[in-house]
C-alpha cells in the first residue's frame, strides 16, 4: 500500500529535474545578453538543482532498497 508520502518521494527527483531545465533554458536565452550576474545564476540554479535531483533519486533509491530487503 502506497501513501502519500511515497508519491511525494517519489515527485521530488522529478520536480527538481524540471527546475534544473527551466534554468537551463533561462540560461541559454541569457547567454548572449551579457547580464553577467543573471547568467551567473542561472548557472548556478541550474547545477545546484541538477545535483538535487541525483541525490534525491538516490535517496529514494536506497531507501526503497532497504524496505525491499527488510521484507525478504
Amino acid at each position: 500500500m502506497t501513501t502519500i508520502l511515497e508519491y511525494l518521494a517519489y515527485c521530488t527527483p522529478v520536480v527538481f529535474v524540471v527546475l534544473s531545465r527551466l534554468y537551463n533554458l533561462k540560461f541559454n536565452r541569457l547567454r548572449g545578453t551579457g547580464k553577467i550576474p543573471d547568467i551567473e545564476g542561472a548557472k548556478r540554479r541550474q547545477t545546484l538543482f541538477s545535483v538535487l535531483a541525483i541525490l534525491s533519486a538516490l535517496l529514494v533509491v536506497i531507501i526503497q532498497s532497504q524496505f525491499f530487503f527488510r521484507g525478504l
